[in-house]
């Protein structure tokens, strides 16, 4: 059996390749990519910056499907269950992971919405972060990651959850998501707001991938606070350690490279999106086939207004 796999052949420039399906190991499942997301990293290596691709690559490690096949000892899943994984390459007919690291999708949630690997890093995020009940947290950008960091904290009993971007319509969405304080830095002060709440937020979550965001969110955290780098930064980041050592902060990376295990962080994710705490109907908001995907990252990488998260469905 054969499939098509995209790969990323150089800067800017996508290839369809057909292959021949391998055969299983004894615990893998073989599943039929129904969607994946474009990942923000994957758009960093079609734009030619210096992340961990080495060119050319098959690319995307945020699909969901069906199970087509299993192997001669997995006994978790059996063809036709819906699944996502951690794995890739997800621009593709096929993908192919150790039955370990897939979880059921809930019934009644689309696949497209079912994108296992960003939703177990909200997941993660979250955890690491350690906010406790009545604590006061910021999330600086409220793009699809910041949007789904907000749904999750939106449920902890929060004192006060802000939402900080400088597009309005994303802090609407942060606002409708549970967000009761939302900052605009073009228009208003974040030493202002810091000043509203006491001297600064307890904890303050980095999710705009922009040096301008930690720059941001510095002067949000209060003395002693809890600063959590949560992006992915393509390029070296200017900081003022400055401002770090005055306010005393604890820095911490909430980012996958430091969970021990992020199977875990999958399988609570999908719990949480069956229970609706993710709510992705107003966030995937473009879908492309696999025959287009030069195109979609052509569209994703231009940052449209309309665009918060794209999917390829093959």
């Amino acid at each position: 059996m054969k499939g098509r796999v995209a790969y990323l052949v150089e800067r800017g420039r996508f290839e369809l390749r057909d292959e021949e399906v391998r055969p299983l190991g004894e615990r893998e499942i073989l599943v039929r990519v129904g969607a994946c997301g474009i990942c923000t990293g994957d758009i960093y290596a079609f734009l030619g910056y210096p992340v961990w691709y080495r060119l050319p690559a098959a690319l995307g490690h945020e699909p969901a499907g069906v199970v087509v096949d299993v192997g001669p000892r997995a006994t978790r899943f059996k063809p036709g269950d819906r699944v996502a994984v951690l794995g890739g390459p997800g621009y593709a007919d096929y993908v192919i992971v150790d039955e370990s690291y897939a979880e059921p999708v809930p019934p009644g949630v689309p696949i497209e919405h079912a994108l296992g690997e960003p939703l177990a890093c909200a997941v993660n995020g979250v955890r690491l972060a350690e906010p406790k009940f009545g604590d006061t947290v910021a999330v600086v950008g409220t793009g699809f990651m910041g949007l789904l960091l907000v749904q999750a904290l939106s449920r902890m009993g929060l004192d006060r959850l802000a939402a900080v971007d400088v597009k309005e319509e994303r802090l609407e969405l942060a606002a409708e998501f549970g967000a009761d304080t939302l900052l605009n830095p073009e228009r208003e002060s974040p030493e202002k707001l810091a000043a509203e709440v006491g001297g600064g937020f307890d904890i303050v979550i980095e999710a705009t991938g922009s040096p301008k965001g930690v720059e941001v969110a510095t002067k949000l955290v209060r003395r002693r606070g809890r600063l959590c780098i949560f992006s992915f930064h393509p390029l070296p980041v200017p900081v003022d350690l400055a401002a770090w050592d005055s306010k005393g902060l604890e820095v911490i990376m909430t980012n996958p490279n430091r969970a021990e295990d992020m199977r875990p962080n999958l399988r609570l994710a999908m719990r949480m999106l069956g229970r609706g705490v993710f709510k992705m109907e107003k966030l995937v908001t473009h879908k492309w086939p696999l025959s287009e995907i030069q195109a979609a990252f052509e569209y994703a990488s231009k940052k449209p207004r309309d665009y918060i998260k794209g999917v390829i469905v093959p």
